[in-house]
């Protein structure tokens, strides 16, 4: 055995003469395993009591964080809903407001393309802020990272994201609204 292998054994435990393996060292409390018991037991043991695979000081539990804002951290995915509902109900207050003077089957048809236009509206409205939210935190990010300025300039630029397209449905249903109105 060479001398770097002698230093990488583990020590032995210093007995005193006469002692045997299987005995504890004197001066240490002897430490006897639970009686084992068929019988279930009447409550399960915590797993923070103190046993020795579960130690119960403070160092080893462990902590609740935030979470990390970042460009994934988004409103949510009832965001688009509650911005439909609010441009629905604008929508009808208009339709409430105009629905004396409807008289054919072209105003009525107006004002449903009026009432879709303006839900489609209010769902893009909170996609398209969310979006701009993203962006702007990638542009802070760009100033710390000059070559992400490509990345930031290439999303404005490029692509047909739900927002943008969501608005230009929104904008096409309600230029039928008011061609139906006037032709």
């Amino acid at each position: 055995m060479s001398e770097r292998d002698a230093t990488r054994t583990t020590p032995e435990i210093a007995r005193p003469v006469g002692a045997t393996a299987a005995e504890p060292p004197a001066g240490e409390p002897e430490v006897s395993a639970p009686p084992v018991s068929d019988a279930p037991t009447a409550e399960p043991v915590a797993p923070d009591a103190g046993t020795a695979d579960f130690p119960s000081t403070p160092a080893a539990r462990t902590s609740v964080r935030a979470r990390p804002s970042g460009p994934l951290t988004r409103m949510g995915p009832w965001a688009p809903v509650a911005g439909a509902l609010v441009g629905v109900v604008l929508a009808v207050v208009a339709v409430v407001l105009r629905a004396g003077g409807a008289v054919g089957f072209r105003e009525g048809l107006s004002l449903v393309f009026l009432v879709v236009g303006m839900g489609l509206l209010g769902a893009a409205g909170t996609l398209l802020a969310d979006e701009v939210r993203m962006v702007r935190w990638r542009a802070r990010e760009a100033a710390l990272r000059p070559a992400a300025w490509t990345d930031t300039t290439a999303s404005l630029l490029n692509g047909l994201t739900p927002a943008r397209l969501l608005l230009l449905v929104a904008g096409f249903v309600l230029f039928l609204a008011a061609f139906v109105a006037v032709g």
